[in-house]
């Protein structure tokens, strides 16, 4: 009987070990979903940490694990680490490998003793959205040893079952996430972020509707009166004109007309008030062509800076760059700022 016992378990253990040696080496997973959002903005949210927490599937899983980040803020060499409960979510680390705007970004993975992995999310546009399919490769037996390879193939039959689960956790908060920013393709956008030198200028706080032309009514107007106050007084200016705006809502457009100066002391006059321009971190983005047809830029730049996880500070600020009298209007070149808020 106990011959036979042994016997038995011998057999069991050869079907083990055989079986064991013909399942696949490697796991391969992946799961996708279309989100309706440009692919520059579900882009951005894959190619950094900022916002990893907002839908990552496991970020919920271990509240009080900690997390620190590496590297660039976005791209290659962007890293997140972790150390979290070994029960929940372990510790290892994350760096992107290789990003090709906007359509592919691949990522390898350290578990610290439970192996290692690449991913990849690849951006494939559809109509109105975008087609995102996560991918998990894995080699089940590196580094793991005779039985610890055995054991992991076995596993590596469940992991489709469980690593896929959490994916698709994971792409329903992305495209939740994504979906809830703006709907505006910002790809084709010259942006910058700056830190930002203040400037001495010379400036007149005005207001108006927001009616274009009673804008550029206002706009001249306080020119005039700037310029003529710059030459009565023999000051030099030190840059181009800016227009400054401090509030645009249902009660209409609030702004300072500004012109740097080398300042001086001297006595102001009529509207006249002299300060510094807006200063600090601030995005930068460059539109060329008319004044009219800034609200476009605009709107992406809103979209670039909410995907990106940036607040919008108290201004932003119009910096124009061309001479009006000799620049035909699809040439003129403005640049557009908006501070960053503090964090």
């Amino acid at each position: 009987m106990f011959k036979k016992l042994l016997y038995i378990i011998g057999i069991a253990l050869l079907l083990f070990i055989v079986t064991g040696l013909l399942l696949p080496r490697y796991v391969h997973v992946e799961r996708n979903v279309l989100i309706a959002r440009p692919a520059s903005t579900v882009f951005v949210l894959l190619n950094g940490y900022r916002t990893f927490s907002s839908w990552s599937p496991w970020a919920a899983r271990d509240p009080h694990a900690s997390y620190e980040f590496s590297g660039p803020a976005t791209g290659t060499g962007a890293r997140l680490s972790w150390i979290g409960d070994p029960q929940l979510l372990g510790s290892g680390w994350q760096e992107i490998t290789e990003s090709r705007p906007y359509s592919l970004i691949r990522v390898h993975l350290d578990f610290d003793d439970q192996g290692k992995a690449d991913a990849y999310y690849q951006l494939d546009e559809q109509g109105a959205g975008v087609l995102v399919t996560w991918g998990f490769d894995t080699d089940l037996v590196e580094g793991q040893g005779l039985l610890g390879g055995l054991l992991a193939k076995y596993f590596g039959l469940f992991f489709d079952k469980w690593i896929g689960s959490d994916y698709e956790q994971g792409l329903a908060k992305l495209k939740a996430y994504a979906e809830s920013l703006p709907d505006e393709d910002f790809s084709d956008l010259d942006v910058e972020i700056l830190q930002v030198p203040a400037m001495d200028i010379l400036y007149v706080p005005s207001d108006s509707s927001q009616e274009p032309g009673e804008i550029a009514d206002t706009l001249d107007a306080a020119y005039r009166e700037i310029s003529a106050f710059v030459e009565k007084n023999n000051l030099e200016v030190s840059g181009n004109r800016l227009t400054i705006t401090r509030a645009w809502d249902e009660e209409g457009y609030q702004f300072d007309v500004a012109v740097p100066v080398v300042m001086q002391a001297i006595e102001l006059t009529g509207n006249i008030r002299s300060g510094q321009s807006p200063s600090g971190q601030s995005v930068r983005v460059i539109h060329r062509g008319p004044y009219d047809t800034m609200t476009p830029t605009y709107e992406k730049l809103a979209a670039y800076m909410a995907a990106h996880g940036l607040g919008e500070g108290p201004v932003s600020w119009e910096h124009y760059l061309s001479n009006l009298a000799d620049t035909p209007s699809d040439e003129l070149i403005t640049h557009i700022y908006f501070q960053i808020a503090d964090e």
